[in-house]
């Protein structure tokens, strides 16, 4: 994969990281459980990516 993709990946992982952590700070458990998976699964991506 390209370094554009790598790049993408954290970009997007930065923003759904400040999401989740608004929605804990609110005690949003719906937005919470709604984004801990797309947030461990662009992690996930970006582990392998990197390797």
């Amino acid at each position: 994969m390209s370094q554009n993709t790598l790049a993408i990946l954290k970009s997007k992982l930065a923003v759904y990281t400040v999401c989740y952590l608004e929605a804990k700070k609110s005690k949003d458990l719906k937005r919470m459980v709604l984004l801990g998976p797309i947030i461990n699964d662009l992690q996930n991506e970006i582990g392998i990516l990197e390797e």
